[in-house]
């Protein structure tokens, strides 16, 4: 039984049928059948929103939902629950579990510009699996965007407390993987490459990138401090 000792008021412990989540959603047939064919069921375990634990509300999160996953398979495809999470109007927290051994998969998201039905998923963080002892989660702040982003801080490993620095760090890490692929590929062509002053060239690319790859680290080393 999953418990993160959330309040007792935030408790609900109902089961959810399958298809509850994707019977008025536009969820195409291969979604659909890994959902169907890799989750044994869902159950709600908490609800966190200003009716449910003293806190304000939030300026984007209202509500946010922990789901229980139970898996048929340990590598069921995390892309079932970002698609669908991605069409739900809340934030939600899944525990995946499977075989007494527990995930966290928080699907980091925010609002569609001029939407409010909506989601676009900002990046997919989860944890790796865990015993129940050493799951947790805790609630931290005055307001239900405080206590999403501690959340995210705590799912991603970030240990972040705000927006800006989650998408910060998100963005970074997007932007050094490209750069070290881009010095990579650099390389690859300096080594095939038989003209000097062209090896050259292409050096002093992988230089200057490399050197902007140094300032992303060195700044994102910064906000996860």
């Amino acid at each position: 039984m999953i418990d993160l000792k959330f309040p007792a008021s935030t408790k609900v412990g109902k089961p959810v049928p399958k298809i509850a989540f994707y019977k008025h959603l536009e969820v195409n047939a291969k979604m659909r059948q890994h959902f169907v064919d890799d989750v044994f069921g869902i159950n709600w375990l908490y609800k966190i929103a200003p009716s449910t634990v003293n806190v304000t509300d939030g300026k984007h999160v209202h509500e946010i939902v922990v789901f229980g996953a139970g898996l048929k398979s340990k590598d069921c495809p995390d892309d079932v629950f970002l698609f669908i999470d991605q069409k739900m109007p809340r934030h939600v927290v899944f525990i995946l579990e499977y075989e007494n051994k527990y995930k966290v998969l928080l699907n980091y998201k925010e609002w569609k510009e001029g939407q409010t039905d909506q989601f676009k998923i900002v990046k997919t963080f989860i944890t790796e699996w865990l015993t129940a002892d050493q799951l947790s989660i805790s609630l931290e702040g005055q307001t239900m965007d405080a206590i999403y982003e501690a959340m995210a801080g705590q799912v991603s490993g970030f240990g972040t407390t705000n927006a800006q620095d989650t998408k910060r760090i998100v963005e970074l890490e997007t932007l050094i993987a490209k750069g070290e692929k881009e010095v990579e590929a650099l390389q690859k062509k300096i080594r095939n490459e038989r003209q000097l002053n062209r090896q050259m060239e292409m050096n002093g690319e992988a230089r200057t990138l490399k050197k902007q790859i140094a300032l992303w680290q060195t700044e994102l080393q910064e906000i996860k401090r």
